[in-house]
């Protein structure tokens, strides 16, 4: 492929990967990308020497008046995007720049037109970065460097072989005109390809070492958010079953003190409910305050050690999460939460303990969470009875109008329970072995899902069931609440974090023990999960994983991240310079004692004489080697030519050497141009008229730098022209 098709398809594949950006980011409209992959499709077919139907041809041919008319009708459909229709400047400047594109495809005809397609592409590129945070903009903008660096540097040379062109197609006959411009050679691909390797890794490198600002003017706000069930200040029984099925990632959850969790049921505990009316939960403490923050950044609960007294904290779990953006504002933490680190400007609690943004996030975003998980003391478990605290009695004992079946069943349940724990403890294995796990419990809404749930169908999901417990254990005076939130899912081998996801939503108990605080039950039983494709679940896993790599590498990666890797690095530095100093003074003493040695066996000769010998020689070799690579490196450069004028000339005099080639006389690769022209008079008397002139020319425009003129050049056409006719 010659130099100027592969730059009209490095122009097109460049705009291309540009539009590609957009269109994937799902935020242009159909009628815009079905226009641009029109524009895109008839310039790369007329590029290739395709034929196009009637329809493109005359698109092709439009008037400029025309073209302009339609660009200035684009630009009011522009300012009424902007101000009527998306009212945003990202979209409707999104808009225009397709509607740019798709005008210079169709009007590419003087090199200013390729170099203003290179910038709509790089704007292209750049709505791209605002419009997305996902794994695949990392590909697109890997192929838009690369196909960037080709199309410059071919921009170059096609360019610069215009030039020398001009210098000879003024008076050279077309018949004998070089061709320009020349083949990509092997070598040219691979220097290409190097140069784009090494701009890539330059490119990185600044990525990561310029300190980050942490904002930017087109930051994404936009976009669809996943919709959740259960976080809100009032809870309908049976929201959390209509979202069981939908497997839509919500989160991904790492524990960076352990690869691994031995936990059997790991609960991320979301929003706490104390109000039931018999139909729905209700927060009734919803009332929210904000936390204090530290000089880190880290908001501390204040309520943690009034809930949790001193003797029962366990090892503190630290958790970094990865959310998406959904429909509430609640983060969710493995209970009980301590504190909360984020790029926040405030974080909410309730009387509940739960924690929540004081706004909707629109975006994903990151946290780090420290949680103190909950024990029940010995002495706890085996207490008879306990005396609660007023407010914990006025909140968590509350029950709504219940038929006598339900204490019943409870006083059933209960009857050789010992403690309040026992009770506990026996009403979730009777609910977990009596009664069956189904999200299909019909439409109809009875009275009192509840009843409906324990005495009717007996069948129900979490909320059914944790609903039950909570009216049982409250009817047996025990203080219990209903918590929504997720139950942990996932494990990913490959990035060894939790994949959380909307099926995982879930609901339990929390019951009340005045000295070890909230306690979890949880008495919905254990469901068997359908066993996908292996290979299928396998590639899934990695392709999370890298997708979780690239949010934390590159989405989320801040000037903390950078002064993380900072201090890394002054570490390994220090580490470095102590191994080093180690090293020379090892090989100080081995140089030593080699001295000694040397002292030893040749106690005739100065040591100091022998080492000046060394250097003297070492220094004089080094010299030579220097000597001789810049005489050759000054030849070379002496060999290229510089300006077209040269360039030419030495077109001139390849045309002779060929010409006297096909004649039987053939150069020698040792045979300067003056030895040749006497070999070529000797062998052939009647050229010498034309080779000698020709060879002088030569090398005065070559090595002399005289300027070619066009009586030289049209001198030497007649020459060349008078040698093809002569016969030897």
């Amino acid at each position: 492929m010659n130099l100027e098709r592969a730059f009209e398809l490095s122009s097109i594949l460049l705009t291309a990967i540009g539009f590609a950006g957009l269109a994937m980011t799902t935020e242009l409209p159909l009628m815009l990308a079905l226009l641009g992959l029109l524009a895109l499709t008839v310039r790369l077919a007329q590029s290739c020497g395709w034929t196009v139907n009637w329809l493109t041809t005359q698109l092709l041919r439009l008037s400029p008046a025309l073209w302009n008319s339609l660009m200035v009708m684009a630009f009011v459909a522009f300012v009424v995007d902007l101000l009527w229709i998306s009212q945003d400047m990202l979209p409707a400047g999104i808009h225009f720049v397709v509607i740019l594109m798709v005008y210079k495809l169709f009007n590419l005809k003087e090199r200013k037109d390729f170099l203003q397609l290179y910038a709509i592409s790089l704007v292209a590129v750049l709505a791209s970065a605002a419009l997305t945070v996902e794994l695949w903009y990392g590909l697109v903008f890997v192929a838009y460097l690369f196909a960037a660096i080709w199309t410059l540097l071919l921009y170059h040379l096609t360019k610069e072989s215009h030039e020398a062109r001009s210098a000879m197609t003024s008076l050279s006959s077309p018949t004998n005109a070089s061709r320009f411009p020349g083949h990509i050679t092997s070598r040219f691909f691979w220097t290409t390809n190097g140069i784009v390797v090494g701009a890539f890794c330059l490119t990185i490198t600044i990525f990561f070492v310029i300190p980050r600002i942490g904002a930017g003017f087109f930051k994404k706000t936009r976009g669809e958010v996943i919709r959740t069930s259960g976080f809100s200040e009032k809870v309908d029984l049976g929201v959390i079953g209509a979202v069981k099925e939908d497997p839509s990632v919500v989160m991904r959850v790492e524990f960076p003190d352990q690869e691994t969790l031995v936990r059997d049921r790991l609960y991320l505990r979301g929003a706490a409910f104390d109000l039931y009316n018999g139909r729905s939960w209700v927060n009734s403490l919803a009332h929210r305050r904000s936390l204090g923050q530290t000089a880190e950044g880290t908001f501390k609960l204040p309520n943690f050690s009034r809930e949790r007294p001193a003797g029962t904290q366990s090892a503190s779990l630290r958790q970094e999460i990865l959310i998406e953006a959904l429909d509430t504002s609640v983060l969710f933490g493995v209970p009980l939460v301590d504190s909360v680190t984020g790029d926040f400007l405030a974080v909410q609690t309730d009387a509940m303990g739960g924690i929540s943004l004081p706004y909707l996030p629109s975006t994903r975003f990151q946290y780090r969470v420290h949680s103190m998980p909950n024990h029940l003391l010995e002495e706890e478990r085996l207490a008879a009875s306990f005396s609660y605290p007023d407010h914990i009695r006025k909140y968590f004992l509350q029950l709504p109008t219940m038929s006598a079946q339900v204490t019943e069943l409870t006083q059933h349940i209960t009857r050789q329970a010992k403690s309040p724990h026992q009770m506990a403890i026996a009403i979730k294995q009777y609910l977990r072995t009596n009664y069956r796990y189904s999200l299909d419990v019909g439409t109809a809404a009875p009275i009192s899902p509840v009843e409906d749930f324990l005495f009717t169908r007996k069948t129900g999901y979490c909320e059914h069931y944790a609903t039950a417990m909570v009216v049982m254990l409250r009817t047996a005076g025990i203080p219990a609440r209903l918590v929504t939130g997720f139950l942990v899912g996932e494990w990913n081998d490959f990035g060894n974090y939790y994949t959380i996801r909307q099926r995982d939503a879930h609901a339990w108990v929390e019951a009340y023990f005045p000295r070890s605080g909230w306690i979890t039950f949880d008495p919905t039983p254990s469901v068997a999960a359908t066993v996908p494709n292996p290979l299928w679940t396998t590639f899934g896993r990695v392709t999370d994983s890298l997708r979780l790599k690239w949010d934390r590498l590159v989405i989320q990666y801040s000037l903390a991240d950078q002064l993380v890797v900072a201090r890394g690095i002054r570490d390994g530095s220090d580490s470095a310079r102590t191994q080093i100093a180690s090293f020379l003074s090892i090989a100080l003493r081995w140089v030593a004692d080699w001295r000694t040695w040397i002292a030893h066996h040749t106690r005739l000769m100065d040591w100091r004489a022998l080492v000046w010998m060394v250097a003297a020689s070492a220094i004089a070799g080094v010299t030579v080697m220097v000597w001789r690579l810049r005489r050759r490196w000054r030849g070379r450069r002496l060999l290229e030519p510089s300006t077209a004028a040269q360039a030419a000339v030495v077109q001139l005099y390849g045309r002779l050497l060929r010409l006297l080639a096909s004649r039987g006389v053939h150069k020698n690769p040792s045979d300067t141009p003056l030895e040749f022209g006497r070999i070529v008079t000797q062998r052939w008397p009647d050229s010498s008229q034309y080779v000698h002139p020709l060879t002088h020319l030569y090398y005065r425009v070559r090595f002399g730098k005289v300027p070619l003129s066009p009586e030289d050049l049209a001198h030497a056409n007649r020459l060349l022209a008078s040698l093809r006719a002569a016969r030897r």
